[in-house]
């Protein structure tokens, strides 16, 4: 039996965490966290396939997460999608220098959410299976 994928949410309203959760438990196993730290040690422990990362959260916001999860041996390949309500052209950029896969704009459809990370947890296994 295959393994379910672990994805890591990460927002500071806990509201939206809960709402992505409901949407992606029924296809993954998903751990919610609230600041940057939090989020450091559940990847740690947890090994998630995938992050889901807000990039406005409370101490280190979602752009230092990202370094450190890069920087990190155990976790530098993990998929990082940087999920924000912030749009400037700027701050996509950052992210994806910092690190990110993809960026998903909030408010997000249910739809978009899934398909976005299907399609990364594909790739995953795609690349997995060809290395």
């Amino acid at each position: 039996m295959q393994q379910r994928k672990k994805i890591l949410t990460v927002d500071d309203e806990s509201l939206n965490n809960e709402i992505v959760q409901e949407i992606l438990s029924p296809d993954y196993d998903v751990k919610t966290a609230t600041t940057g730290d939090e989020a450091l040690r559940i990847a740690l422990d947890f090994k998630p396939d995938l992050i889901l990362l807000d990039i406005m959260i409370p101490g280190m916001d979602g752009y230092e997460v990202c370094r450190r999860l890069r920087a990190n041996s155990a976790l530098r390949d993990t998929t990082i999608i940087m999920v924000s309500a912030k749009e400037a052209i700027e701050d996509k950029v950052k992210g994806y220098e910092v690190g990110a896969s993809d960026y998903i704009s909030k408010p997000f459809t249910e739809e978009s959410l899934r398909e976005s990370v299907s399609f990364f947890l594909r790739k995953c296994v795609i690349t997995d299976s060809s290395s």
